[in-house]
């Protein structure tokens, strides 16, 4: 149902007859972001802890005819409470996270006015959280360095005589280095307990972002997006994430 309405929108958008200014070009995204993120993980809880999380987002980004170059980068933290019987348990996680991707892909075709992109992409992810309720091992943490293929569509359109761009990226890692707690203590001797690589089976990531831009005459963009990710790791102590984020970032050509 998510994926039928993601296409209406994006068809119904080719009513609005463009001739979209360029988009190639060298920029820097700033942003803010607002993110809400459901963490499942026994080596911290047999239950799931959620809660909302703020962030700030910078990178770069080029595209030409053919080419665009992506690097993204967002962390934050907040506060992360269990959800069985929040209301009568005080315990709660103080939460960090940083993800850091590099995407390199490459138009494969067009359609009209869209643009079909494909190629690589390498997402990293990283969460930190401390159980304010435990004295022992009360660190947990866990990082996972992606690998895998990515695909976009580009659509730009004008809008009340104002010049848009919507997009859609697809990443699909299928491989990771990961470090995580072992079963007794966090880290061994200022070592992670657990690392190794890990591949489709023991390992998923998903991610997804859809962005809507608005272009300037001088080049620069106000860009609204949203951002999905799904992770889990199957190996040693099984953990599971769910990320969500929605930002609003201002995006500089030079």
């Amino acid at each position: 149902m998510k994926v039928k309405l993601l296409f209406a929108f994006f068809f119904s958008l080719s009513v609005f007859a463009a001739k979209a200014q360029s988009l190639n070009g060298h920029y820097m995204p700033f942003g803010v972001i607002y993110a809400y993120e459901t963490v499942k993980d026994d080596a911290l809880s047999p239950v799931s802890y959620s809660g909302s999380l703020g962030a700030v987002s910078l990178g770069y980004y080029f595209q030409n005819d053919k080419w665009i170059s992506v690097l993204d980068l967002n962390g934050g933290g907040g506060f992360q409470s269990p959800d069985v019987n929040r209301e009568n348990n005080p315990s709660s996680t103080t939460t960090g996270f940083a993800r850091g991707s590099y995407q390199l892909i490459r138009r494969i075709t067009s359609y009209k006015a869209f643009r079909f992109y494909a190629g690589l992409v390498s997402h990293n992810v990283f969460d930190f959280r401390q159980h304010t309720r435990y004295s022992n091992s009360s660190d947990n943490f866990e990082a996972l360095f992606g690998f895998g293929t990515s695909v976009a569509v580009q659509k730009p359109f004008t809008l009340f005589k104002k010049n848009f761009v919507l997009s859609y990226t697809f990443g699909f890692p299928f491989g990771a280095y990961y470090m995580r707690p072992g079963y007794v203590k966090p880290y061994l001797d200022l070592e992670p307990g657990s690392t190794g690589f890990a591949y489709w089976g023991d390992y998923y990531i998903l991610n997804s972002k859809t962005e809507l831009s608005w272009l300037f005459n001088n080049g620069n963009q106000l860009r609204l997006f949203y951002n999905w990710e799904f992770t889990q790791l199957d190996i040693l102590n099984k953990a599971q994430t769910d990320l969500q984020q929605i930002g609003l970032s201002t995006v500089f050509k030079f």
